[in-house]
């Protein structure tokens, strides 16, 4: 209640996602919050095939190749995200971590549909970031995991189409 009697709109509950946005080239991309571990600089990571952090060994993932994406990777911003989906454990390399960020889940929007191939399994959608569009990883594919897609008869799948509501809100 407000002091005139009406209803606060903040106490209405709302539903946010966490990111972590980095940046590899010009490219902005998100990383669900929930997955990451800690932010390590050039000299903590060392030189090493992998980084070893409180008994759990994470695996050097080379994003910006994985991206096919042009990143200097030995500038003084540059640090390494660990990362875990709980089955998987990965160090990934990074231009510069720009920040982390809350967002209400109906501020994510699905990937437009000029995406029609493979980039679809890469991104789960977007966000804007201070006046950047940032895609959202889809950490399953970064990490190597498989899809866990299961084919369905033609039918079940046309019926599934239409009873889907809009993804706005539906990608993080």
């Amino acid at each position: 209640m407000s002091l005139r009697g009406g209803h606060n709109s903040e106490n209405t509950p709302t539903e946010v996602a966490s990111f972590l946005v980095i940046r590899l080239g010009v490219n902005y991309f998100a990383l669900s919050a929930a997955g990451v571990r800690g932010v390590l600089t050039q000299e903590e990571v060392g030189h090493d095939e992998a980084v070893t952090v409180s008994g759990t060994s994470y695996q050097l993932l080379d994003l910006s190749q994985r991206l096919s994406v042009v990143a200097n990777l030995s500038g003084p911003e540059r640090r390494t995200v660990l990362y875990s989906t709980g089955r998987s454990h990965a160090a990934i390399a990074v231009e510069q971590v720009v920040g982390l960020m809350e967002i209400e889940r109906k501020d994510c929007v699905p990937l437009p549909s000029l995406f029609q191939s493979d980039e679809r399994d890469w991104f789960r959608g977007m966000l804007l970031y201070q006046d950047q569009l940032v895609l959202i990883l889809n950490l399953a594919w970064v990490m190597g995991e498989p899809s866990g897609i299961v084919s369905i008869p033609i039918g079940q799948a046309e019926q599934l189409v239409k009873t889907t509501p809009s993804m706005v809100g539906g990608v993080c």
